[in-house]
């Protein structure tokens, strides 16, 4: 009897677990109908950027712009040439960008060659009393460390035992 309520027990749950599941064909509807909505809107935008293209090669030429008389006056306020329409010449676009890269320039480069020291002003008015001594280190003897390592040892192994070395 056991056998039997758990084998219903099992169908009921394997009933719960397939609801709310679509079919492989409804999967395969909804995609196709996914993809024919994406190929409509691909071709409303691709006939949108032929209408621009259209209208860009219809456009008029940008010598016809080139060609049309444009008398510099300059800005009072900051001394800019300015077009009449408004345009400001490419020229002096550059020479006011490489003047600007010189001044950066320059100015790092004097930055450079002043010393600055690396505390600040009230570290600097500290005074030391005037029987300071800083502290004595170790000299250095011209040989190296391994010289002073082995005279150290040297000293110490003659007031030790052989075995207290090791």
């Amino acid at each position: 009897m056991t056998h039997s309520s758990s084998v219903s027990s099992t169908a009921e749950i394997a009933t719960v677990m397939m609801v709310q599941t679509t079919s492989l064909d409804e999967q395969i509807a909804s995609l196709t109908a996914a993809v024919g909505n994406l190929l409509k809107h691909v071709q409303a935008r691709d006939d949108q950027l032929n209408k621009l293209h259209n209208k860009f090669q219809s456009a008029p030429a940008s010598n016809e712009f080139e060609e049309q008389d444009l008398s510099v006056e300059c800005n009072t306020s900051k001394g800019i040439p300015v077009s009449t329409n408004g345009f400001v010449s490419v020229e002096h676009v550059k020479n006011t960008v490489n003047e600007a890269i010189a001044k950066t320039y320059e100015t790092r480069v004097q930055a450079f060659k002043s010393y600055v020291k690396p505390y600040t002003r009230r570290i600097e008015q500290l005074r030391m009393p005037e029987n300071y001594q800083p502290p004595k280190f170790q000299q250095f003897n011209g040989h190296g460390i391994l010289d002073n390592i082995l005279l150290t040892l040297s000293k110490h192994a003659t007031t030790l035992e052989p075995t207290e070395i090791f």
